[in-house]
């Protein structure tokens, strides 16, 4: 598909003349895209363009005004898709009018990622001979703390020379949205790569919040990433976790829970993704959602202060989950902040009553364990059940893949 086809529209603000284009697909919020600009406009190397690719949605009046009043040291394009393909789509689409207009290198941002080092695109360019040059991104939990990655991400500020999309392709842009980054980043790993210091930051969303306040697009997330990436050790483990999570979802999370593990089973065994299984996952969250007046009072309330990541100490999650399970058993309970989502699941398991606060105003129903003896029975149940589910799920999922894997390489070249 040709670049052209993929748009309404192509506006330009200022001269693009330069050798470097950053690539920023952008979705409905202007405030961050304002905050990015701002970020760019301070650094120290200025001999760059911007394409940003606006989602269908984006509200491009405002934008364009923004762009005619306020000027910039860099060239700035405006793109405005036809249709809704999600980041995966944003970043297909400007590396595809990247490679058409005949850039030389590349660099590929989520639009929430901030350049915050003034000298990152300038280190990024000094380095562009080695073909593929990525940043060290600090990944913010909120205000309570921040992550270090260090591994190759390519929508967190990477350089890519134009050699490796001739020879790679572009960004898978069927997963719509989520694990087009780490699907590409797969696909190139053998490349010779290098890291610098110059820093980044990106919001943390895989973690507790982001499950339950964007839960389609996480779910969707979780199944692209089962689905596209390369079988590996590790991918046989997440799709354990996956069959245990669904698990909890059909037994304790009332309403959603039971639609949540049809609908997902479903698309993972007939191996759908990106848009349509987006489409498919949503629908009847929106029942277990209220109102901060229809919550009850005298809710027990839980507020996880740590910014710990369950992958990133197992033990000592693990038993802090089972001992605030047992310390809550039977109790009602609200969980007003927590970036651990394994403690939502498995607390949901083991409460009478459990919310979660959404926002300030809305309230997720997690688990209503009401009945003593249906709420006993089903803990006694769940770990026969997980265990057959998983174990099929493995049974039938991994010939699947290997049958399936979609082919990714050389993606988008015409």
């Amino acid at each position: 598909m040709k670049y052209q086809e993929l748009i309404s529209y192509e506006k330009k603000y200022g001269e693009c003349k330069n050798d470097l284009l950053i690539i920023i697909p952008c979705f409905i919020n202007f405030d961050i895209l304002i905050k990015h600009l701002g970020y760019l406009s301070k650094q120290t190397f200025q001999k760059f363009d911007a394409v940003l690719v606006l989602g269908k949605d984006f509200d491009d009046t405002k934008l364009s005004e923004f762009l005619k009043s306020n000027k910039f040291n860099f060239g700035i394009i405006l793109i405005k898709r036809k249709e809704d393909t999600g980041s995966a789509g944003g970043f297909f689409t400007g590396q595809k009018y990247g490679f058409e207009k005949g850039y030389a290198y590349m660099i590929n941002a989520d639009d929430d990622c901030m350049p915050i080092d003034s000298n990152l695109i300038g280190s990024l360019y000094s380095n562009k001979n080695v073909g593929y040059v990525y940043s060290t991104s600090h990944l913010l939990a909120g205000d309570k703390g921040r992550f270090f990655i260090g591994q190759p991400c390519i929508a967190q500020y990477t350089l890519l020379s134009r050699s490796i999309f001739e020879k790679y392709g572009f960004c898978y842009a069927p997963l719509y949205c989520g694990s087009e980054d780490y699907e590409f980043s797969q696909r190139i790993a053998n490349e010779k790569s290098f890291i610098l210091p110059n820093v980044t930051e990106h919001p943390f969303y895989y973690v507790g919040r982001s499950v339950l306040r964007t839960p389609s697009r996480t779910w969707l997330y979780i199944l692209s990433n089962l689905i596209v990436m390369k079988l590996t050790v590790s991918k046989l483990i997440s799709i354990l976790f996956f069959g245990i999570f669904l698990s909890l979802s059909l037994f304790f999370i009332p309403m959603y829970g039971p639609r949540l593990f049809i609908m997902m089973t479903n698309l993972v065994l007939s191996y759908r993704f990106g848009k349509e299984a987006f489409n498919k996952i949503d629908s009847s969250i929106k029942k277990t959602i209220f109102p901060k007046n229809e919550i009850p009072a005298n809710l027990e309330i839980l507020e996880d202060t740590s910014s710990s990541h369950f992958w990133g100490n197992f033990k000592k999650d693990i038993f802090n989950i089972l001992k605030e399970s047992l310390i809550f058993f039977r109790k009602d309970v609200l969980i007003t902040d927590t970036f651990n989502y394994l403690k939502i699941f498995v607390l949901g398991c083991f409460c009478r009553t459990l919310y979660f606060k959404m926002d300030e105003d809305h309230y997720m129903l997690i688990s209503n364990n009401q009945n003593i003896v249906f709420h006993v029975a089903k803990l006694l149940i769940l770990p026969i059940f997980a265990a057959f589910y998983c174990g099929l799920l493995l049974l039938v999922f991994i010939p699947l893949k290997i049958l399936k894997q979609p082919r990714t390489m050389r993606y988008g070249l015409d």
